[in-house]
């Protein structure tokens, strides 16, 4: 009988733990940005939790290489670090994303605004260079955070130029992006700009409290995945070669080694130039046994 009512107490007694435990919720995570509970937010945010949940977690997971990249890059660099999701935004993380208007890349960016940050030639656009077009976008919107001391502001302009973003702002009389955007001074596509960038860091960094599932890139103690996602060597050309051929010649996948040097538009190197040949980590000296062979002059990067 003693027996019987100690496992009786114990059952109980662990019942009684799990519902208290099935009652605890996630600690709601502040995203440090104003604005999180307007109603184009939340309705955006309620899109993400329901009918766009699937499509949400897939894009997140799919560009998962990108966002730890980026991530690691913001905590550098010290930048908010909901601008992880702000490529989400602008080409769902897809690096070879091109818009009806010719915004290009992962970053979306304008052939006539790279000038100083990206290449851009009839051989290279290295707005599709998922690393090189991360460097150029963060340092665009850093630039614009120190031009207007506000981060929405910073980010809406990163969308409709900081030109109209200036010219808004002295319209207004006000630099407050809420203010510009509910009163009609900044483009409809701008004002849209910001709170899908917010729903999207809301869900995705509150999933759990949210009580849905979505991908973090991080391990069981919260940390950021370790990946070598931006990590390779390079080797210097100075002739044209084929990407294909190099590929070929080198016995690797020609996708994988297309897609490290995706800014090659025509898949070969510009002639008569230096150019920096992104390579596997360890490969560097057979590719140079391998260029030298085909009789091309090549050097590696100290």
């Amino acid at each position: 009988m003693f027996k019987l009512k100690k496992r009786l107490f114990i059952s109980l007694f662990l019942f009684a733990c799990s519902l208290s435990f099935s009652e605890i919720t996630a600690e709601y995570k502040n995203l440090g940005f104003s604005g999180i509970n307007k109603p184009q937010v939340a309705q955006l945010r309620k899109k993400y939790l329901t009918s766009h949940k699937d499509w949400l977690y897939n894009v997140l997971d799919d560009g998962e290489c990108y966002r730890i990249y980026i991530r690691n890059e913001l905590e550098k660099r010290k930048m908010p670090a909901i601008l992880e999701y702000l490529p989400l935004v602008e080409s769902n993380y897809n690096p070879y994303a091109k818009s009806r208007s010719g915004a290009t890349g992962l970053w979306q960016f304008m052939s006539n605004s790279v000038q100083g940050l990206l290449t851009y030639n009839e051989y290279v656009d290295e707005r599709l260079d998922p690393w090189k077009s991360t460097h150029a976008a963060l340092t665009k919107l850093n630039d614009n955070y120190k031009m207007f001391g506000d981060w929405l502001i910073a980010i809406a302009a990163y969308n409709c130029g900081a030109g109209a973003m200036k010219k808004a702002i002295k319209k207004a009389g006000k630099k407050d992006f809420w203010y510009l955007s509910e009163h009609g001074y900044i483009s409809e596509q701008a004002s849209s700009y910001v709170p899908k960038l917010l729903a999207v860091a809301d869900v995705a960094e509150n999933a759990e409290y949210y009580g849905v599932k979505m991908p973090t890139a991080r391990a069981w103690n919260g940390k950021t995945l370790e990946t070598r996602a931006g990590i390779y060597e390079y080797v210097y050309v100075k002739s044209s070669i084929s990407l294909r051929r190099l590929a070929s010649e080198l016995r690797i996948d020609e996708k994988m080694f297309l897609d490290m040097n995706s800014a090659l538009v025509k898949g070969v190197t510009p002639p008569n130039k230096q150019y920096a040949i992104r390579v596997p980590e360890g490969m560097k000296d057979f590719v140079l046994y391998t260029l030298n062979e085909l009789g091309v002059f090549a050097i590696k990067q100290n």
